[in-house]
């Protein structure tokens, strides 16, 4: 029953705050990019105002939400309008015990997604907020 509760949640009720583990690896891609892109990407997280969370944690979608849609800020996206994976984020748990892969992509030239083969529960759990990442910039955003 809380499974239900927990969907209706995310649902009804879409935080707009990013969690120590989506920070961790948004900053990670920004420390790799250009400091042009790397100012944009900055701007674009902070217009986030709607975050989407899949029941299972496997994916995290990015919205500005204006008049009721989805509308993002056109000043602030990248040169590069199509979709595509900007990155690949490995979390290494600090005693070594887990790893946990993050994809994450753009679409319509800004932030959009983060991408998770296996849910990020487990990895959160046991590196209790104590992890390194290590990015790799896979298509540069302008």
């Amino acid at each position: 029953m809380s499974t239900l509760i927990d969907i209706l949640k995310g649902v009804f009720s879409p935080s707009a705050k990013l969690s120590a583990l989506e920070i961790s690896i948004f900053d990670a891609v920004r420390e790799k990019l250009p400091a042009h892109d790397a100012e944009l990407w900055q701007k674009q997280l902070q217009a986030i105002n709607k975050i989407y969370r899949s029941p299972d944690k496997r994916e995290i979608d990015l919205y500005v939400i204006r008049k009721g849609k989805s509308d993002f800020p056109r000043e602030l996206c990248f040169a590069k309008n199509g979709e595509f994976k900007i990155a690949v984020v490995d979390l290494t748990a600090r005693q070594r015990t887990q790893k946990l892969r993050a994809r994450v992509w753009c679409v319509g030239g800004h932030v959009f997604l983060i991408a998770y083969k296996t849910s990020p529960k487990v990895f959160e759990k046991a590196a209790q907020g104590n992890w390194q990442t290590q990015c790799r910039i896979l298509n540069y955003p302008s």
